[in-house]
């Protein structure tokens, strides 16, 4: 069974944890691959890029938080740390963090060369975080497409659901990773895909997506995701952009019973918070599993 050398970083620079801080989660997984030596080459996990814009902005000092963040600390005490050091958390700073991240464009060559790699024709995307996404998203997927006949060591998916490709379709991303994974075998036994998904239905449906046919043209083709968004946006009616926007707000009001957010509070090590937003507990409840095998790796000597 194929174990991953190196493990792609699957959440976007958009996501954001109970802090209300995007690239903040970023940020932390990409400091615990690299510490447990599992963060491939062309990925950093320093004071550049929007991790310096995270640093900057909130008044970090960057050393002694790469060097804390190396620790493998888990998702809710690395959020403890910045609640404890850093010096600009008021929410207009941060309102202003997550802007910039979320509407920097990149310059134009660089912008260029990804959407080469991906395949993306429209020469007009060059929002970074967006771009990022797809150059993720197109590593998992030559990973997977090249292991999955000797069996991969089953994964977290990882992607947030509150993640946005091109199509603008919430939820859309993480059901493809999801649902390539579990065609491939690798989909951790803990996390549901298709069918027998209950976020994934609730997606399908709204969107007019027959789930089923959905469910054998991955398992048939093995699609990269820009491959499966226009697969999607071809079997299903057309949308408006105002009705996306919809979407996308329906999806981040939707919350779990108090009971079931509770124990999953309690489960990530935020218990008490209060929390009860179905995406962000679904986020943390990977962040969770992945950082306790990578810890866990590491600390056996394995990673």
């Amino acid at each position: 069974m194929y174990r991953m050398e190196r493990i792609i970083p699957l959440i976007g620079p958009t996501v954001e944890g109970p802090l209300g801080v995007k690239m903040l989660p970023r940020t932390w997984l990409k400091s615990m691959y690299s510490a447990a030596g599992l963060l491939p080459d062309l990925y950093f996990d320093n004071d550049k890029g929007f991790n310096h814009r995270v640093v900057e902005v909130l008044g970090l000092e960057p050393e002694p938080f790469f060097a804390y963040l190396a620790t493998m600390p888990t998702y809710p005490q690395a959020e403890d740390y910045v609640r404890s050091h850093a010096k600009s958390l008021d929410p207009a700073t941060i309102a202003t963090l997550n802007n910039g991240i979320a509407t920097y464009d990149r310059p134009e060559e660089g912008a260029a060369a990804v959407r080469a790699l991906t395949g993306i024709t429209d020469a007009s995307v060059r929002n970074s975080q967006l771009l990022l996404c797809y150059d993720d998203w197109f590593a998992i997927h030559a990973t997977v497409l090249a292991h999955h006949t000797e069996g991969i060591e089953p994964l977290v998916p990882m992607v947030s659901s509150g993640q946005l490709g091109l199509a603008g379709i919430p939820h859309l991303p993480r059901m493809w990773m999801k649902a390539l994974l579990n065609a491939a075998g690798a989909l951790h036994p803990e996390w549901k895909s298709g069918i027998v998904c209950g976020f994934d239905k609730k997606i399908s449906e709204t969107i007019g997506l027959d789930l089923v046919a959905t469910v054998a043209y991955v398992n048939a083709e093995l699609p990269n995701y820009l491959q499966f968004e226009n697969w999607v946006l071809n079997h299903i009616p057309p949308v408006d952009d105002a009705t996306k926007v919809t979407w996308v707000s329906n999806v981040a009001a939707m919350q779990k019973p108090e009971e079931m957010s509770a124990a999953e509070c309690k489960e990530c090590g935020v218990a008490g918070a209060g929390l009860r937003g179905t995406v962000l507990l679904n986020d943390m409840v990977d962040w969770k599993y992945m950082h306790d095998r990578v810890a866990g790796s590491k600390a056996a000597g394995v990673a």
